[in-house]
C-alpha cells in the first residue's frame, strides 16, 4: 500500500464510521467512490487518480467479508480490474482467499473478456497461480471468447476485403438489393438459422460505418454521370436480369450477402454471448473439447427483453389512440388530407404523427419546436409529419408495390425490375435505392409544411426538417476516421442520406421507422449538448408533477431539503403526498437504448445511482418532516407517521419493476397511464392490424374501458396499482411484474 497521510476514501469512511448509523459505512464510501462527483473545492488541489486513492486507501483492509458479496462491492472491483492504473495485489489476494466468486463475477462485469492485451491479465494469472482452480476455467473461457472474437473478425475482414473498390453509393445500392430480396426469401445465416429484420438492419449499420471508415473523398462527389455509370456496372444487371452478363453483379450481390452474414454472426457473438457472459448470472460458459458451452443454471425463462418489447409495442398503441382523439377533437378527421387516393393513408401518417408528438412532449418535455445542432429550429410536429409522409409514400409505392408484383411472378429479380419499369414508364424513380438533388428534395416537401402562416409552405422550414432527419455521411466519414472509437448511430435514426449535393435514400430502410424512437434519439443521445436539453429536464418533471396535482396530490416540485449533519440530499424533483402517503421522486431522462450493453450500463450507472440518491432524499425528507410543521401543513399531512415511499421514474423501460438500493423502478409512462386511469387504451396495434388482415374482420384498437382503481381512487389504491404493475395486468402474459 502506498505511504501517505490517510486519503479523501480513508477520512469518509472514518467520519462516516463516527456518525452514520443507519447504513453500513463500508458500502456508503463505495458508492462515492462509484458515483460521487468530487467537489470543486477538491479538484482544485493536486490529487490522486480517483482509482489509485480508493484502492489505496487503508479502509479497503477493512472490508468484511460480507460486504465482498454485494453487487456494489462486484461493481467497485470491476472497474478495479476495467482500468490499468490502480493496483493492489494484496488486496486482490485476500479477496480471492475469502470469496473466489466474487473476483470472478468482477472480471466478468469488467469486461476484460475481449481486452487480450490489457494489463490486469497479468496480474489475474498471478492471482490464478494462488489457488488455480478457482480461476483456470474463467480464463480459459475467456481465451476461447477471444479467439472465437477473433475468428469473426477475420471473416468479416475476407468478406468485406473485395468491397472496399466500391464506391459508397454502389455499397448502399447492394444493401438496397440485398434488402428487397429477402424481403421475400429469408436471409440464412451461417448455422443456418434465419436472419431477423432486426439482426439485418443492425449488420448494415455497421457495414455502412466500416465503408465510411474506409471510402475515399471521390465517393462523396456525387453527380448523375457517376449514378449513371453505377447503375449500369452493377444495379440494372440484378433487377434487369438478361441475357447480357450479369455475372460480376451477382457475383458481388453474393459477396455482399456472405459479409451481412458474417456481421450478422459477430454481432449475435457479442450480444447473445459475450454480453451474458459478461453480466447475466443465470448462465454459465465454458470450455469443453476445445469449443465454448453454455448451460442454463437458471430453469425459469427470463423474458424479460421480450415482455420490455412488447410493452413498447402497448406504448405506442396506447399513444395513437390518444392521438386519434386528438385528431377527432380538432376537426381534422373531416377534412381531406392530399388527394382522394392518397386521403386515408395521410390520415393513419397525420394521427400517427400526432402520437409521436404527444409521446415527446409528455414523457421528454419537447416543446412544439426543437434547435438541432446545425442552428436550425425545427417545427417538431412538422418534422414527425413528413417522416410518417415519406413512411406512407415508401411504403406503398415501393414494399407493397413489390409484393403485388411478386405475388405475380414469384421471383424478387423480376418483381423489383417490374416496379422500376413501371415507375419509369411515369417518369418515376422506382429503383431500390432513390436519390435527387438536394434542393429539389427540399422543394419536393414544401408542401408539407403549409400551416396558417404559410399557406404554400415554407422553403426554410422544409430545410430544417430535412436537416433534422439527414446523415450527411462526408461530416460522419470524417468523424468516424478521426475518431474509433465514434459510433454510426442505427440507420433509421437518421434515414435520409446526404453524399455531396445529393440526397440518397433507400425505401426498405424508410419503411422500418419509429419516429418517436428515432426523434427521441437524435436529440437526446446525439445532440445531448442542445442548450435547450435542461429545460426539457426541468419541463418533465414539471408536467409529471402537475399530473400528480390533477389527482388530488400535494406536489412540491424541486424541493432541497434541510442539510443534516453536513450530508446534503440535493434537489428532490417532486414530493407527491395525498392521504398521509408521501412519494418523492427521482426523475431520469435519457434516450432509447438498442443494445444489451447499453441497457447494463443504464443499470449499473444510472439507475443505481438513482437509488442512492432516492435513499438520501427520502431519509431527508423523514427528518425534515419530524422537524418542520410548516412542510407537513404545505403537503397536507395529517399524521405524525405519514408512509413514505421513493420512486424512479425513467423515460426508459429497462429494468421495470426492479429495486435498486431499495426502491421501486417504473417508468414516466407507468405513472402517466395510473393518474389518467385508461390503461384500457394500451394496445399491440401492430398485432391487431395484422390479425384484422388476416381475418378479414375489423377490430378495435382500445379495450373495454375500465378502471383500476376497483374501491375508488386514493394514495393507498395508487401505490397498489404501481407496486404490483396493475397497469399491465389484462394485456398478454408477457407483461407481469419481475418486482
Amino acid at each position: 500500500m502506498l505511504d501517505y497521510k490517510l486519503n479523501y476514501f480513508d477520512k469518509l469512511f472514518l467520519d462516516l464510521k463516527e456518525r452514520e448509523r443507519s447504513y453500513c459505512p463500508y458500502l456508503l464510501v463505495i458508492e462515492a467512490y462509484l458515483y460521487r462527483t468530487p467537489s470543486k473545492k477538491r479538484k482544485a488541489k493536486p490529487q490522486l487518480n480517483r482509482d489509485e486513492s480508493f484502492w489505496n486507501s487503508k479502509f479497503v483492509f477493512e472490508i468484511p467479508l460480507a460486504t465482498y458479496k454485494t453487487d456494489i462491492f462486484i461493481l467497485a472491483l470491476a472497474r478495479y480490474f476495467a482500468q490499468d492504473i490502480a493496483k493492489n495485489f494484496n488486496l486482490m489476494t485476500k479477496i480471492f482467499a475469502e470469496s473466489p466468486v466474487t473476483i470472478r463475477t468482477a472480471i466478468r462485469r469488467s469486461q476484460l473478456v475481449l481486452k487480450k492485451e490489457h494489463a490486469k491479465w497479468n496480474e489475474i494469472r498471478t492471482l490464478a497461480n494462488q489457488n488455480p482452480h478457482e480461476l483456470v476455467e474463467l480464463i480459459a473461457t475467456c481465451e476461447a471468447f477471444q479467439s472465437a472474437h477473433k475468428d469473426r473478425l477475420n471473416l468479416v475482414e475476407e468478406y468485406s476485403e473485395p468491397l472496399k473498390p466500391l464506391t459508397l453509393f454502389e455499397f448502399m445500392s447492394f444493401s438496397a438489393a440485398y434488402s428487397f430480396k429477402h424481403l421475400k426469401e429469408q436471409a440464412i445465416s451461417f448455422d443456418g438459422g434465419g436472419i431477423s429484420a432486426d439482426s439485418q438492419l443492425r449488420a448494415l449499420t455497421e457495414l455502412m460505418q466500416w465503408k465510411l471508415r474506409h471510402v475515399s473523398n471521390e465517393s462523396f462527389s456525387l453527380n448523375d454521370i457517376k449514378i449513371s455509370q453505377s447503375l449500369k456496372k452493377y444495379h440494372t444487371p440484378l433487377i434487369f436480369p438478361s441475357n447480357e452478363d450479369s455475372s460480376r453483379a451477382e457475383a458481388f450481390l453474393h459477396i455482399f450477402s456472405q459479409l451481412v452474414q458474417a456481421q450478422v454472426e459477430l454481432d449475435e457473438f457479442l450480444s447473445q454471448s459475450v454480453h451474458p457472459f459478461c453480466f447475466d448470472d443465470s448462465l454459465l460458459f465454458s470450455v469443453k473439447n476445445e469449443c465454448l458451452t453454455l448451460t442454463h443454471l437458471d430453469s425459469d425463462l427470463d423474458d424479460t427483453w421480450e415482455r420490455n418489447g412488447n410493452r413498447q409495442k402497448m406504448l405506442r398503441g396506447y399513444w395513437f389512440n390518444l392521438a386519434v382523439n386528438d385528431f377527432i377533437s380538432s376537426g381534422m378527421a373531416s377534412k381531406q388530407i392530399g388527394t382522394s387516393e392518397n386521403h386515408e393513408r395521410n390520415q393513419f401518417a397525420y394521427v400517427k404523427a400526432i402520437a409521436s408528438l404527444l409521446e415527446l412532449q409528455k414523457v421528454y418535455g419537447f416543446t412544439s419546436s426543437v434547435t438541432i445542432s446545425s442552428g436550425f429550429n425545427v417545427n417538431l410536429f412538422q418534422a414527425l409529419l413528413s417522416q410518417e409522409l415519406m413512411i406512407s409514400f415508401y411504403l406503398k409505392d415501393y414494399i407493397q408495390a413489390f409484393d403485388r408484383e411478386y405475388a405475380e411472378v414469384g421471383d424478387w429479380q423480376k418483381a423489383i425490375g417490374l416496379v422500376t419499369l413501371k415507375g419509369l414508364a411515369t417518369g418515376q424513380n422506382r429503383f431500390p435505392i432513390t436519390w435527387s438533388l438536394w434542393k429539389d428534395k427540399i422543394n419536393n416537401i414544401v408542401g408539407w409544411t403549409v400551416s396558417d402562416d404559410f399557406p404554400s409552405g415554407n422553403i426554410n422550414a422544409a430545410k430544417a426538417i430535412l436537416d433534422f432527419w439527414c446523415l450527411d455521411l462526408k461530416k460522419r466519414s470524417a468523424l468516424l476516421k478521426g475518431s474509433p472509437t465514434s459510433k454510426l448511430q442505427q440507420l433509421t435514426e437518421k434515414p435520409i442520406f446526404k453524399i455531396g449535393s445529393h440526397c440518397v435514400q433507400l425505401p426498405w430502410l424508410m419503411s422500418a421507422q419509429v419516429s418517436s424512437v428515432n426523434a427521441v434519439n437524435n436529440l437526446r443521445r446525439f445532440a445531448n449538448q442542445r442548450s435547450s436539453l435542461k429545460d426539457e429536464t426541468t419541463r418533465i418533471e414539471n408536467q409529471l408533477g402537475d399530473e400528480f396535482k390533477l389527482r388530488g396530490f400535494s406536489v412540491l416540485k424541486n424541493f432541497t431539503a434541510k442539510s443534516h449533519g453536513g450530508v446534503e440530499a440535493g434537489e428532490i424533483d417532486l414530493i407527491c403526498a395525498i392521504d398521509n402517503i408521501v412519494i418523492v421522486i427521482e426523475v431520469k431522462s435519457t434516450y432509447c437504448r438498442t443494445t444489451k450493453s447499453e441497457i447494463f450500463y443504464h443499470r449499473d450507472r444510472t439507475l443505481r445511482k438513482a437509488g442512492i440518491q432516492v435513499r438520501k432524499k427520502v431519509d431527508a425528507i423523514k427528518r425534515d418532516l419530524q422537524v418542520d410543521e410548516q412542510l407537513r401543513k404545505t403537503i397536507k399531512l395529517t399524521s405524525d407517521t405519514p408512509n413514505i415511499v421513493g420512486l424512479i421514474a425513467d423515460t426508459s423501460i429497462e429494468f421495470d419493476h426492479e429495486y435498486f438500493a431499495g426502491f421501486l423502478k417504473v417508468t414516466i409512462e407507468e405513472l402517466l397511464i395510473a393518474l389518467a386511469d385508461n390503461a384500457h387504451f394500451l394496445c399491440n396495434q401492430e398485432q391487431k392490424v395484422l390479425s384484422s388482415l388476416a381475418s378479414g374482420e375489423q377490430v378495435s384498437l382500445v379495450s373495454e374501458a375500465h378502471s383500476l382503481y376497483k374501491n375508488g381512487f386514493s394514495g393507498k389504491e395508487f401505490l397498489d396499482v404501481i407496486e404490483h404493475s396493475r397497469v399491465w395486468e389484462g394485456v398478454g402474459h408477457l407483461n407481469g411484474s419481475k418486482a
